[in-house]
């Protein structure tokens, strides 16, 4: 909704619009839980809602539409995955810390998902930096670039409760460039993966040392030993 609208904070009335026009796919509804309670429900989106909401505030409606269309067949696809792993979707949400379940459907699902961002029209001249919302006094927001080199931007706090994020949250800084101004938008991000260790890797890192604490045999130690008593 946001991308929609970046001005106004999202609400049903630009749910109702989209839907009207056919560019925002249906999403998959997941039931929220907090200590084992009900918590209300949520909906999970393709991203490529995203492009369908920007390309339609553009005025390209034929993009907008081939961005849903695209959307909805990933969603029928994460349903799939989600079924093939015994999940829910509410262990997909942005803010939550995936699971180790999760992440094997997080990683098929980019991979659909760049495939058909491949194949749709381009979004012209966006740039897109990953970071995370670090503090605010009240007026500005720091959004700290990923990475050992990132920047640090200093955003309108509106900016960020327009969005539905707070401090501390991963997030997405898009600027788009229209030609005639420069938009800019925050939308969630993911928090950092915590991948689960590669067996084969391991093991053979195991196999390494244990190479490593064998033993010398013994001429090669001896020469060992005089080549470094000799420098």
């Amino acid at each position: 909704m946001h991308a929609f609208r970046p001005d106004h904070e999202a609400g049903e009335a630009q749910v109702k619009t989209l839907r009207t026009n056919k560019v925002l796919s249906d999403g998959i509804r997941f039931t929220r839980r907090h200590s084992h309670r009900l918590a209300g429900v949520g909906t999970l989106y393709s991203r490529l809602n995203v492009g369908a909401a920007v390309m339609y505030r553009r005025k390209d409606k034929d993009a907008a539409r081939q961005y849903c269309e695209a959307a909805h067949q990933i969603e029928e696809e994460l349903m799939t995955l989600l079924k093939n792993q015994h999940l829910d979707a509410s262990e997909l949400e942005p803010m939550a810390a995936p699971s180790q379940g999760a992440w094997r459907v997080l990683r098929p699902l980019c991979e659909l998902t760049e495939q058909s961002l491949a194949s749709l029209p381009a979004i012209p001249e966006e740039e897109c930096l990953a970071g995370v919302l670090q503090s605010t006094d009240g007026r500005k927001v720091r959004f700290t670039e990923s990475g050992p080199d990132g920047f640090d931007h200093e955003l309108p706090y509106a900016m960020m409760t327009a969005a539905g994020l707070s401090v501390g949250d991963p997030a997405l800084l898009l600027s788009e460039f229209t030609g005639a101004s420069i938009i800019t938008r925050l939308q969630p991000g993911l928090l950092a993966e915590h991948s689960e260790p590669d067996t084969e890797a391991t093991a053979a890192e195991a196999g390494a040392d244990a190479r490593i604490q064998q033993p010398l045999d013994e001429d090669f130690r001896a020469a060992l030993f005089a080549k470094l008593h000799s420098e």
